[in-house]
C-alpha cells in the first residue's frame, strides 16, 4: 500500500500505518546553547539512544524530566532547532480553554517500558519499519485528552491491555 492510498483511510488506520509512538526514558537533560525555552533530552528508546529538542523550558526543571518515561513520535522527520538537530518529538498535552497562554504537560507514560510501542485501541503495531512521518501530516491526525485518556478518533492510545492517560488536561489537544 502506497501513501496515497494510506491517506484515504480512516484517521485510527491511518494513523497505525504511519506513526510510530515509542515510549522512551529521559536520560539527560541539557539546557541548549542557542535557546533559553529548549531543552536538548537524550532518550532511551529501548533499543538506542536518541536526542530531541523540547520547548518545555517554562514548564518543567530538568530534575521533574530526568529518569522519566515519556511517548516519543519516534518516525517524525528530523528537524534542527537553532543548530541542534532533533529525532522526534514528545507528546505534550493542553488546555483548549486557556487562550491567553501557553499550556503543557508531558504526557509521562510510567505505566511503559522503553521501548513499547503504542496504538490505537485496535490496532498493532507495524511490523516492517515506517518511513519518516512530515509533522503536518502527523498534525492531521490529531491526538486528544478525554476524560484522562489519550485518543485518537474514538479509540483510546495503549498497549498491552494498559492506557495511556494524563493527570492535568483531561480533556485537551496533544501535540
Amino acid at each position: 500500500m502506497d501513501i496515497a492510498e494510506i491517506d484515504k483511510l480512516p484517521v485510527a488506520e491511518r494513523f497505525s500505518k504511519r506513526v510510530i509512538l515509542k515510549v522512551s526514558r529521559i536520560e539527560k537533560v541539557e539546557q541548549h546553547p542557542g535557546g533559553s525555552f529548549l531543552y536538548i533530552l537524550t532518550l532511551n528508546t529501548g533499543d538506542e539512544e536518541r536526542q530531541i529538542v523540547s520547548s518545555i523550558v517554562e514548564f518543567y526543571k530538568p530534575e521533574e524530566l530526568l529518569g522519566k518515561n515519556i511517548v516519543l513520535v519516534y518516525n517524525l522527520k528530523p528537524a534542527n532547532f537553532r543548530g541542534v538537530r532533533s529525532n522526534g518529538m514528545l507528546l505534550a498535552a493542553s488546555d483548549p480553554q486557556i487562550k491567553d497562554k501557553e499550556t503543557c504537560e508531558v504526557i509521562f507514560a510510567p505505566q511503559f517500558e522503553p521501548g513499547t510501542i503504542l496504538e490505537p485501541e485496535g490496532f498493532e503495531p507495524p511490523q516492517e519499519q515506517l518511513c519518516y512521518v512530515k509533522p503536518d501530516k502527523f498534525f492531521e491526525m490529531q491526538l486528544y485528552t478525554k476524560d484522562g485518556f489519550v485518543e485518537l478518533d474514538g479509540k483510546k492510545i495503549c498497549a498491552e491491555g494498559k492506557y495511556l492517560t494524563v493527570e492535568t488536561y483531561k480533556n485537551g489537544l496533544v501535540g
